[in-house]
């Protein structure tokens, strides 16, 4: 009729005529009046017009039909609040936690870095293989070694070096400690991200000799020098030198990337090529940028050539590059930051998943229930005309708004838990200050809520599409019972649903007892009540040993004598957060054999006379550094237990002596054996260590120590007493990193802690889920068995025998849900063992109580319905039959 009246409308009334009188011979030759008026149409070239008319008729009638279908929807959601809400907050809950690790995988793992073309970028070190515990992976270049490869390789655009530190700036009030980069002319320019102010430090900056210039940081340049207009060429001291700075970069930029104190000054490194250094100190991180169309692969390959190259060049002894003893790696830039959370990440995307699955269950249950309670309403609307493919569209429409509903709670959940996340990521994530709800998780969430929504919509009507309309008319008629089709749908839902959960449950189970065990290693020392910060000595300013020793000797003094301090000592490194040295060590007598140690020790640590006795380090064998081991005195040096096992086997170290440094000539001998210390994580073995008197001849030129002071008070009242001796020995001096050792040890772990946290409270919600789910069914159960119930009463059942029958079923789902997340888990918790730290994947203690828990979760969930099927009253139940 829309057709005729636009027709109508439109054509004139020759053609109108025309038409009519065609339509009229088409009708008296057997045709209906459709198809008449259409070959009429057609005939008169009105055709396209008419398939126009139909088709925006057709479109009129979806638009109209979808706006129906979500009134319908919103009636029927506020019809039913009590599901509503249930299913609501199962969707929010299963979206936001998915969407919430989604966002934090898309700034780690999937946004790429802030550079020009980062896929070409690669980080490059050399390895040692054959060091004791694989400890000689990821070392760093030599300066030789950097300029030899700079030189001689083919498929790499461009090689830079760079190495980090803290340095003291002065600010516009007092002195500041900041860490800094020194990096080599070209490192940022082959980064490709230009100053916001000014230029980037340069090829020409970096010869040695020229003028001294610096790059800041957009954040030093707001907190220090309060965005100063006319920063650039403005003078800074750093170290006590003087510098210009040349630029300021942008607030997004951060090199090296992913380090969690970032640098806010970069300055040209100046390396002297005609002084290069020995080839033994691996002290420069290096990173290439392929050049274009090289893959990694290729360049790992040029690399090895060049390797291959210098080894068959180079002298026996030269500690040259080799295929085998010393080769060079190379890994993309953006995998290298991520490297040490990747596997944690994708476990946390995997768990949030299996929450997410729970969720929908749950609320596929709850349709399921719905749909069974809604079959007189479908049967009617069937019997009216209602075909399969409408109902099916107000299904999903339905399924689509509850989904909406559920996303959009879901983001604020997610925004609200991402911000926890972001507070409580210091020193676990790489990229956390990235993290943000940016478009693609909008999108991402957008696609849950899609997928979800149709479950939901389907998940009903493909059930409901199993049954008669007109049977579903009678018995809906005369019962509400559910088939039993349904129930063993439900059940089966009910049986994934604690199956998933129980996988999770055994994970986060792991993942506790792992921390529980690393919160038990002992670190070899005693944390409790030192306080901690670091001095650092500009090299302007103490630019000689005697002026650096007169420093640290006159502190020390002056520390000793602190009023409510009861140890205080100096030493080069804290544990359990000390960065291995790995120094070729001359040990005396020591005779390599093939599959042996080497002559390198992990750790070095210089020491003053009291470090032992304030950080409770135990001794085993000889004696300890004290007041005779001063300047002047024969050089002395303690070593821990693991060294003395290696190197000595069998029989004491005492006395013997070792070499720390091939260039210097004087020997120190062994006096003393102490408790081995968690230097480099409490999770990683104590590796070998040596620890050299302040002031002599291998300790007496270091220029940053560590103050450790244990305090009988407040720990704010020692720090305040150090910031004083600290001003009047020398005012320009800032103290940095101050914090408890137990701060210390705490920040050591956060990484495991972090991940177990979140992985324990997914495991929480998925336990909760799983609990509303199995307690949902069986309430279902009991409210469509009410009558049953009364007439088992009537005819002399009693309550316990209701209770049993319900609390059996209940139990029985339990079971087979317990049974195959056992075996589940057999298999998927053998990829946390990465993770583990002494505790097996398949534990049987974890995996006994975690089922026990499961287990009386269950039992509650299923008792409290089954308690209300015991309270049925038999009289009312037979006057409703």
């Amino acid at each position: 009729m829309f057709a005729k009246r636009k027709l109508d409308a439109e054509m004139d009334e020759e053609l109108r005529s025309h038409i009519e009188l065609r339509t009229q011979a088409n009708i008296e030759a057997g045709m209906n009046p459709d198809q008449a008026r259409h070959a009429a149409a057609r005939e008169f070239g009105w055709a396209e017009s008419i398939k126009d008319d139909c088709r925006d008729q057709r479109g009129v009638q979806w638009i109209e039909n979808f706006f129906q279908d979500v009134r319908f929807g919103v009636r029927q959601l506020c019809k039913n609040p009590g599901f509503t809400f249930v299913a609501v907050i199962c969707v929010a809950l299963g979206i936001g936690a998915t969407t919430g690790i989604f966002s934090v995988l898309n700034a780690v793992l999937l946004r790429p870095l802030h550079y020009a073309r980062p896929e070409q970028l690669a980080r490059l070190y050399t390895e040692f293989p054959g060091f004791a515990n694989g400890g000689g992976q990821r070392f760093g270049f030599s300066q030789p070694e950097y300029l030899d490869l700079k030189c001689d390789v083919k498929q790499w655009e461009s090689i830079q070096a760079y190495q980090t530190g803290d340095v003291n700036l002065a600010g516009q009030n007092e002195p500041v400690r900041v860490r800094a980069a020194a990096v080599t002319g070209g490192m940022l320019n082959m980064l490709g991200v230009p100053a916001i102010e000014g230029r980037l430090v340069a090829a020409e900056d970096d010869k040695p000799g020229a003028p001294l210039s610096a790059n800041i940081s957009f954040g030093l340049w707001k907190r220090v020098f309060g965005a100063d207009a006319n920063i650039v060429g403005r003078d800074i001291l750093v170290d006590g030198t003087k510098y210009s700075v040349v630029g300021v970069m942008p607030q997004s930029f951060s090199f090296p990337p992913g380090e969690l104190d970032s640098p806010d000054v970069w300055v040209p490194m100046q390396l002297d090529t005609a002084k290069p250094g020995g080839r033994t100190e691996h002290n420069l991180s290096v990173l290439g940028r392929l050049k274009p169309g090289i893959t990694i692969a290729q360049g790992r390959a040029d690399l090895d050539s060049f390797a291959q190259r210098i080894q068959m060049t180079a002298a026996a002894d030269s500690h040259g590059f080799g295929s085998k003893d010393h080769p060079i790696r190379s890994y993309g830039l953006h995998d290298e930051v991520v490297r040490g959370v990747k596997p944690a990440l994708r476990m946390l995307l995997g768990a949030v998943c299996f929450v997410l699955l729970i969720a929908c269950v749950n609320v596929a249950n709850l349709l399921l229930a719905r749909a069974e309670a809604r079959r007189k309403e479908l049967a009617i609307r069937g019997a009216l005309g209602a075909s399969l493919r409408r109902l099916t569209l107000q299904f999903v429409t339905e399924g689509l708004l509850l989904s909406f509903i559920g996303v959009v709670l879901g983001l604020f959940l997610a925004y609200g838990g991402l911000q926890l996340v972001k507070s409580a990521t210091a020193g676990s994530l790489p990229l956390a200050s990235e993290i943000t709800i940016d478009l693609r998780v909008v999108l991402f969430a957008i696609s849950i809520c899609a997928v979800t929504g149709l479950v939901f919509g389907l998940a009903p009507i493909l059930h409901v599409a199993r049954h008669d309309f007109q049977n579903s008319l009678k018995s809906a008629a005369t019962s509400t019972t559910g088939s039993a089709e349904t129930q063993r749908s439900r059940h089966l839902l009910v049986v994934s649903e604690l199956a998933v959960a129980l996988v999770l449950l055994i994970g986060a189970g792991l993942m506790l007892r792992a921390f529980w065990n690393l919160q038990k290693v002992h670190a070899g020392f005693d944390p409790a009540g030192i306080v901690t910060a670091c001095v650092s000595l500009p090299r302007a300013s103490y630019s000689n040993t005697r002026a650096k020793m007169s420093f640290w000797t006159r502190l020390e003094e002056r520390l000793a004598v602190l009023p409510g301090i009861e140890n205080a000592a100096l030493v080069t490194g804290l544990p359990p957060s000390k960065s291995p040295n790995y120094n070729d060590t001359d040990i005396e007598g020591f005779v390599f054999t093939p599959g042996g140690p080497m002559q390198n020790v992990d750790f070095y640590q210089s020491v003053s006379k009291n470090y032992f006795k304030t950080l409770g380090i135990r001794l085993i064998e000889g004696r300890l550094i004290d007041q005779r081991d001063g300047p002047g005195a024969p050089d002395v040096a303690v070593i821990n237990q693991t060294m003395a096992r290696m190197f000595w086997k069998g029989e004491s170290p005492i006395g013997h002596r070792i070499r720390p440094r091939r260039d210097i000539k004087e020997w120190c001998t062994v006096i003393g054996v102490v408790e081995d210390v968690k230097n480099h994580g409490l999770e990683n073995n104590a590796g070998t260590e040596i620890y050299l008197s302040m002031g002599q001849t291998y300790a007496r030129d270091a220029g940053d120590y560590y103050v450790a002071l244990r305090s009988r008070g407040q720990p704010a009242a020692a720090i305040t007493a150090l910031r004083r001796e600290i001003h009047d020995l020398d005012p320009s001096l800032p103290l940095s990193r101050v914090r408890t050792l137990d701060d210390v040890v705490s920040a050591a772990q956060s990484r495991p802690r972090f991940f177990t946290m979140l992985l324990a409270t997914f495991s929480g919600v998925a336990l909760v889920l799983a609990a509303v789910g199995i307690y949902g069914v069986i309430s279902y159960s009991v409210a469509q068995r009410t009558r049953e119930f009364g007439l088992r009463m009537a005819l002399g059942a009693q309550r316990g025998d209701v209770l049993g029958l319900v609390m059996g079923r209940g139990m029985l789902l339990a079971l087979a849900g317990i049974v195959i997340g056992l075996s589940g888990a057999f298999v998927l918790t053998r990829f946390l063992s990465t993770l583990l730290f002494g505790v097996t994947p398949t534990d049987p203690a974890t995996f006994a109580v975690v089922s026990a828990l499961m287990g009386a979760v269950a039992f509650f969930a299923s008792y409290i319905p089954a308690r209300r099927a015991t309270r049925v009253d038999p009289m009312v139940a037979l006057r409703h039959e």
